[in-house]
């Protein structure tokens, strides 16, 4: 049997979204503590007993109830943010084309909307919220014993996929110089959520892949640049508990071609130099659903990195359609199966969240019950 987990989001309950409309700072404060609780409460449920399944996930989230989204609560926790100017975020054409082209309605609701509005930094950036860290963590923890939940983890952005959503401005001299402040001030959060024990956190870092898909412009070449990325992971881990630490990567979690992808062939070798227990990362659709060949080549010549684990998407969170137990399965062994991995380091898991922004999920909450079900019996498959 593999173990199985998901990629943090999860869908926000009717209350929670009305809180985080209102809200200022992105997060659900203490006004929305009762709704809170039973927001996460259902979403670790869910997690646990898809559709009213016996069996489920065995490593859940709180599915980010009280967070607008996975970087929009960002400015709550810094300082250095203004509280009355905002900037767009710089994404290319092609990026635009490409999602023109397969989902013309969501392109065009991207270009007009304020959802790529973010606050403008006016000054170096100062992280203020280890309160607010820890007592998500505290909380989560709680539940999951409640729930009888093996494991659990909170996610928190990379220093990198900061560097996506936010532009430094004049208060950074260039794009290095605030990748590593971030690092520093965001470890300052990763710690706060592993002083808490019976957590683990999950370090989302979109940006050692989506960045390429987005055409973000870091004044840099992409493949250049990632080194930089993986390394301000590190430091800002550095001294902490490996085993409890994860990382997402992934190539955005929008409906297109992904045609811009980056070559996963030169992204690998970066990844794998993280300094973490478990790679949490997307191969579930059609794009990337070869990886793993690209995997057991490089394996072959280098290896794989020792006490690393890696939960491989199985389910593809962009499409309605719902996979089977046995095709859960086949994408289980086809990592699982390389003689440099083993099964004993594999999990089954999704491509990335299912809500990974307030109201903004690829598909229904009732079929990503039914994936989440079939996540669960796929891996128990061959027991």
């Amino acid at each position: 049997m593999f173990e199985t987990t998901m990629t943090g989001s999860f869908y926000r309950t009717h209350e929670i979204e009305e809180l985080l409309k209102k809200s200022q700072t992105g997060e659900v404060g203490n006004e929305g503590k009762s709704a809170v609780e039973a927001a996460e409460k259902l979403a670790i449920s869910d997690q646990l007993h898809p559709n009213g399944s016996r069996s489920g996930l065995t490593w859940v989230s709180n599915g980010e109830q009280r967070k607008s989204g996975y970087t929009t609560y960002v400015p709550n926790r810094f300082t250095g943010f203004s509280k009355k100017e905002k900037v767009s975020q710089n994404f290319s054409p092609e990026f635009f084309g490409e999602l023109m082209e397969a989902n013309p309605f969501l392109a065009q609701s991207l270009q007009e909307a304020k959802t790529l509005e973010l606050p403008k930094i006016e000054s170096k950036l100062s992280y203020t919220g280890e309160a607010n860290a820890k007592k998500e963590a505290e909380e989560a923890v709680k539940l999951a014993r409640q729930l009888g939940a093996k494991r659990i983890f909170i996610p928190a952005p990379s220093p990198g996929v900061l560097t996506v959503f936010y532009q430094h401005g004049k208060a950074y001299r260039d794009h290095e110089e605030f990748l590593f402040d971030l690092a520093k001030e965001m470890a300052k959060e990763y710690r706060a959520i592993l002083s808490v024990d019976g957590v683990d956190l999950q370090v989302d870092a979109p940006d050692l892949a989506m960045a390429k898909s987005l055409g973000v412009d870091w004044a840099k070449d992409f493949y250049n640049v990632l080194p930089s990325h993986v390394r301000a992971i590190n430091e800002s881990i550095a001294g902490l508990s490996s085993s409890r630490i994860r990382v997402h990567y992934c190539y955005g979690n929008y409906p297109a071609a992904h045609m811009t992808d980056p070559d996963y062939g030169k992204v690998l070798p970066e990844i794998l130099k993280l300094k973490v227990g478990t790679i949490v990362g997307e191969m579930a659709n059609p794009r990337h659903a070869g990886d793993p060949l690209i995997i057991a080549k490089y394996v072959r010549d280098h290896g794989w990195p020792k006490n690393m684990k890696f939960a491989a998407g199985v389910i593809d969170v962009k499409s309605p359609f719902v996979e089977t137990p046995e095709t859960v399965s086949i994408k289980l062994h086809n990592l699982a199966d390389i003689d440099e991995i083993g099964p004993e380091n594999v999990l089954g898991g999704t491509d990335c969240g299912f809500e990974t922004f307030s109201g903004l999920g690829s598909v229904p909450k009732s079929i990503a019950l039914k994936k989440l079900e079939s996540l669960a019996k796929g891996a128990s498959l061959g027991e």
